[in-house]
């Protein structure tokens, strides 16, 4: 391993962590920060990216399996599944806001005579994901008091991208296939478009293999036979534990997946789950895992 290689992930690592450093990441509810309940994964990973804790979050145990970090905290309560949240606890915490994800609204809007509803539009649309991301951050940072922090995370998110593409070097060339299994062994969720992942993929001059349609979110259903249509491809998939396990059993038996020429070349890359919907926070963990997992090419 060259010194150039070394410099350029010492580099990245700096540039990582420098938001961590100066921000922190202890969350807090300050006596001016309004009592906030999160009814989505998104919104909850915002409010905890700028150190705010929510006073309760919908599905707890989803956010800490598919989202992870930022961790937390144990004081949070669980307001119960993202689309039945229990409504008589929410009240009785009374909230002074409840965020949620606009597509929420019709099914929750009852949930107005509580406290005044602040929808998230998570679809990025026309504009590139991770602006789009940065502009939610901006919002939360407005509601939460917190405008400084959201505005340099969202500085600092660049600079931990920028070092990652500088710390990828050479190891970009080879197109990538980023998916998720499903248990079937027979179908993926592959990730593309205008979706955060993709969005990522392309700031960090990396190649998406997939140039197939892809739904709003940036995701596609498809069968693993897809995964041969670019030869060269390397492929990525998020392990999300005891799922994923089952997949790669079956995967093991297929005469198909044994087939492909990235399986057949040994260019298969798992790594820790990536919430496909995530904010900032994810985006920068998704550009260090690349920079750090995928390997040198023989």
């Amino acid at each position: 391993m060259g010194r150039g290689r070394l410099t350029r992930r010492a580099l990245f690592g700096a540039a990582f962590a420098a938001p961590f450093a100066s921000l922190g990441l202890a969350p807090l509810r300050a006596a001016s920060t309004p009592r906030i309940v999160s009814l989505d994964l998104l919104p909850t990973e915002l409010l905890l990216t700028l150190g705010v804790t929510p006073l309760a979050a919908a599905n707890l145990p989803l956010y800490r399996r598919l989202v992870a970090q930022p961790l937390l905290p144990d004081e949070v309560t669980d307001l119960g599944p993202l689309t039945e949240p229990n409504a008589e606890y929410l009240q009785s915490l009374k909230p002074d806001v409840i965020v949620l994800a606009s597509w929420q609204v019709g099914g929750l809007d009852r949930l107005a005579r509580i406290a005044p509803l602040v929808p998230l539009q998570t679809i990025a649309g026309d504009v590139p994901a991770l602006d789009h991301m940065a502009a939610l951050l901006e919002k939360i940072g407005s509601l939460a008091g917190r405008e400084a922090e959201a505005t340099r995370w969202g500085q600092q998110a660049n600079d931990a991208l920028s070092a990652a593409r500088a710390a990828l070097g050479p190891r970009s060339a080879r197109p990538l296939y980023v998916c998720r299994f499903f248990e079937n062994g027979r179908n993926v969720a592959v990730f593309g478009g205008n979706g955060l992942i993709g969005d990522v993929l392309r700031r960090l001059g990396l190649s998406n293999a997939w140039q197939g349609r892809v739904n709003a979110s940036g995701v596609a259903s498809v069968g693993i036979d897809q995964l041969a249509k670019n030869p060269e491809a390397r492929i990525v998939h998020f392990d999300r534990g005891p799922e994923t396990a089952r997949a790669l059993e079956r995967l093991a038996e297929s005469a198909l997946w044994n087939a492909l020429p990235a399986v057949r070349s040994g260019r298969v890359t798992m790594m820790p789950v990536i919430y496909p919907s995530g904010g900032v926070f994810t985006a920068m963990r998704f550009a260090r895992q690349l920079a750090d997992g995928l390997p040198e090419d023989d």
